[in-house]
């Protein structure tokens, strides 16, 4: 986006960022997080988002807010100010530059009613007392009845630890960084779609659909987790193959870790990224955004689309 001085170019500046940047990561930059009784409904129109004792509701697709407490409300630029009256216009079109492309990482702020001084409770130790979904388990059959994915595959992925059962017929999804520790995992049921952390993000599902005896010499990268093994349902070539998810939106700690990991795997030989991602507006932007990392560190990139549907994840 080129940036000039014209009234019409700056109007037509604003038009764009007003479009291109969701009220949601403007207040994920400032610390605000989704509140956990909101993300049951993401699909609903309102999601609320808190930090500390502030609550701000995005609404409009991201495009507009309102502070349930206060008389704030408006789109994206008024946002800004609102979090700090300091910025004027100029400030503002600069911070909003910067968020251009990004998604929401909808990450959960972990709430209990009641809880005063008490320390919240560690996703870590939530992610170790729960086991590998079983033949018959309310999330097994979540995963391979509704979701479609075969047997195997769900099996696999327990067994290495990366798929636990969940309250209620959820799947857990274990997210680590690229030294093995444990961030936080994503959460999918028939009425249910959420993240949890610990205080650390988002970083990568991965699993290997061929044991992990290989060198990984091919990294598939995928929105979400249950993506990452429908795609491995479906691929011909799961030797030394490395398949991840980042969650959806991604932080920059999060963008980090997964390049830290391109560049290990471009370490082998014929290493390639394959960018799996939906065929759709953001799909185009997750995927400039891999390619382009990928040329960074050196690894061959290629992309292939998929569209999920309610019973099947396919990919073409």
């Amino acid at each position: 986006m080129a940036y000039t001085s014209s009234p019409e170019a700056q109007k037509r500046e604003l038009d764009e960022l007003r479009n291109a940047v969701n009220c949601a990561v403007v207040l994920e930059k400032a610390g605000f997080r989704l509140d956990r009784q909101a993300t049951a409904q993401r699909s609903a129109r309102n999601l609320k988002f808190r930090r500390d004792s502030e609550a701000i509701i995005v609404n409009h697709d991201g495009k507009g807010w309102w502070d349930p407490k206060g008389d704030g409300k408006g789109d994206v630029f008024k946002l800004v100010q609102y979090l700090d009256p300091s910025k004027n216009l100029g400030h503002v079109r600069q911070e909003l530059r910067a968020l251009i492309g990004r998604s929401p990482t909808l990450e959960v702020v972990e709430r209990t009613k009641g809880a005063g001084d008490r320390p919240r409770r560690d996703p870590a130790e939530l992610w170790n007392r729960r086991t590998a979904p079983g033949q018959g388990t309310a999330a097994w059959r979540y995963l391979t009845e509704i979701r479609g994915l075969p047997d195997h595959i769900v099996a696999i992925a327990g067994q290495q630890g990366a798929l636990k059962e969940g309250p209620h017929g959820t799947a857990w999804f274990g997210h680590r960084d690229v030294d093995g520790q444990f961030t936080g995992m994503e959460m999918r049921g028939p009425d249910y779609k959420g993240f949890s952390t610990g205080g650390v993000g988002k970083r990568l599902f991965g699993f290997r659909a061929d044991g992990g005896e290989a060198p990984v010499t091919r990294l598939v990268v995928t929105e979400a987790a249950i993506d990452a093994l429908s795609f491995a349902a479906l691929d011909r070539f799961q030797k030394g193959t490395l398949y991840t998810s980042t969650g959806g939106g991604m932080s920059p700690e999060s963008e980090a870790n997964l390049k830290r990991v391109m560049m290990q795997v471009a370490a082998q030989p014929e290493a390639r990224l394959v960018v799996a991602v939906d065929n759709d507006l953001q799909g185009d932007r997750y995927a400039g955004k891999f390619a382009a990392m990928a040329r960074d560190v050196g690894l061959w990139s290629g992309r292939i689309s998929s569209v999920v549907t309610v019973r099947y994840a396919r990919v073409f």
